[in-house]
């Protein structure tokens, strides 16, 4: 079954789950106990409150506007240099040696936070991203965004080859249905580098 053939399938698939429960008839009781609830129960939110509730942007897009690997990429290095800056001060403030690099990665099955090199001073450096989950938000939305990219791009080149040869692109991109994309950083005392492993789909 061609590509094109699944993603028609699932838009009708789609349509008709939301056509069903657009079309879904309401009883009188129904509608006469919905209305009492809506008289019944209100709430009034504070300025605060409603800015709160309000749902961060995708990647530093504005609603309605598109996601593209090049903005998934600036906001994964704009996450990346606000991190590393404040992980330095973190690691200064607690005496940590910096000139060895350290290499920060996600622990299998659990997504903690670890050092995956040898740098001596590795527990200590876990035990105080710990303590800082803001750190830990922030470098793993810059990762998890550079390991989608890398998914995108690849795909990118998968959809094109299927196009032309559906048999010879699964053959050629089957590591696409059993890996995945790690990625990891690589912080010195000046700059960081980005460093990405494939590995297998859990």
């Amino acid at each position: 079954m061609s590509i094109a053939a699944v993603n028609a399938s699932l838009m009708a698939a789609v349509n008709q789950v939301y056509q069903s429960v657009a079309s879904r008839n309401v009883t009188k009781a129904e509608k006469a106990e919905d209305d009492r609830a809506a008289k019944q129960d209100t709430v009034t939110l504070s300025d605060e409150a409603q800015q709160a509730l309000e749902l961060p942007s995708l990647f530093g897009t504005e609603p309605g506007e598109p996601i593209t690997i090049t903005k998934m990429k600036a906001f994964a290095t704009e996450q990346l240099d606000t991190f590393a800056s404040k992980f330095r001060a973190l690691m200064h403030a607690n005496d940590i040696d910096t000139s060895q690099p350290i290499e920060l990665g996600h622990e299998p099955g659990t997504g903690r936070l670890i050092v995956t090199n040898d740098h001596p001073e590795a527990e200590k450096i876990e035990a105080l991203l710990e303590d800082r989950p803001d750190l830990r938000n922030m470098y793993t939305g810059a990762t998890s965004a550079l390991s989608l990219t890398k998914h995108v791009e690849e795909h990118v080149k998968f959809a094109a080859a299927y196009a032309q040869n559906p048999q010879a692109a699964v053959a050629q991109h089957a590591y696409l249905f059993n890996t995945r994309w790690d990625t990891s950083v690589v912080f010195s005392e000046d700059s960081y580098d980005v460093q990405y492993d494939r590995v297998p789909r859990q």
